[in-house]
């Protein structure tokens, strides 16, 4: 008796094993088994890499936060998953997108937001060639103010395409943002950083004699050169 006793016993732990071996293959299968590479890669609206954006793949628990290159790379279950973003700044917004098993990497490139009502104003400078000026510190004057009044220095120097926008970063440190400008008419005035040997063409109230306006919000200015 004792002895058919250890024998069912044995049969009984030899198939409690099999179940658990069985279940934990099929948890294994459920969670994915062999998986791929499912990238994202965030660029800002002047197409520049964002670092440190949070993305996250639907059904996935884990967030992945974006290199220097603006890639996030998770290895996934192959399959469809729909993609989101977080932990960028409020003067961005983003149109979600999907990513499948044959489309698994993706470019989302962020959009300006400015506030309710307000518009993304463009300060451009080109040298005469008509290749961009970087680093020039620039300003918008609403058309008819005075000197000081109505001016808004923009929250960056020009970019590598030689771009300033009204919005943007105005200090890091209180997390505090230009969020776009009211509609008018606007001049511009470089306030820093013109190459020396440079100028540009100036009006009687000292700024530039292009202006800026809520149907064509981007200024251009072409600087000349000194010597010519």
């Amino acid at each position: 008796m004792k002895k058919s006793w250890i024998k069912l016993g044995a049969v009984l732990t030899a198939a409690c094993l099999l179940c658990a071996a069985g279940a934990l293959a099929a948890c294994g299968e459920e969670q994915g088994g062999e998986k791929v590479a499912y990238s994202v890669t965030v660029l800002d609206p002047t197409g520049e890499p964002m670092k440190g954006v949070k993305v996250k793949w639907s059904g996935v628990k884990t967030e992945y936060p974006t290199l220097e290159t603006g890639k996030a790379t998770a290895n996934l279950k192959s399959g469809d998953y729909d993609i989101s973003l977080e932990g960028f700044s409020e003067i961005y917004k983003y149109t979600p997108v999907k990513a499948t098993a044959s489309d698994r990497d993706k470019t989302v490139t962020l959009e300006w937001n400015p506030e309710d009502g307000k518009i993304v104003y463009t300060v451009k400078v080109l040298y005469p060639d008509g290749k961009p000026v970087k680093g020039v510190g620039v300003e918008l004057c609403v058309l008819g103010s005075g000197e000081d009044d109505g001016c808004q220095p923009l929250p960056a120097v020009t970019n590598a395409k030689g771009e300033a926008y009204s919005i943007g970063v105005i200090d890091e440190e209180y997390d505090v943002y230009m969020r776009g400008l009211d509609p008018n008419e606007y001049k511009a005035k470089i306030l820093s950083g013109i190459p020396a040997g440079y100028t540009y063409e100036l009006g009687e109230d000292g700024y530039y004699t292009v202006t800026a306006t809520a149907e064509n919000p981007v200024l251009t200015i072409t600087l000349t050169n000194t010597a010519a």
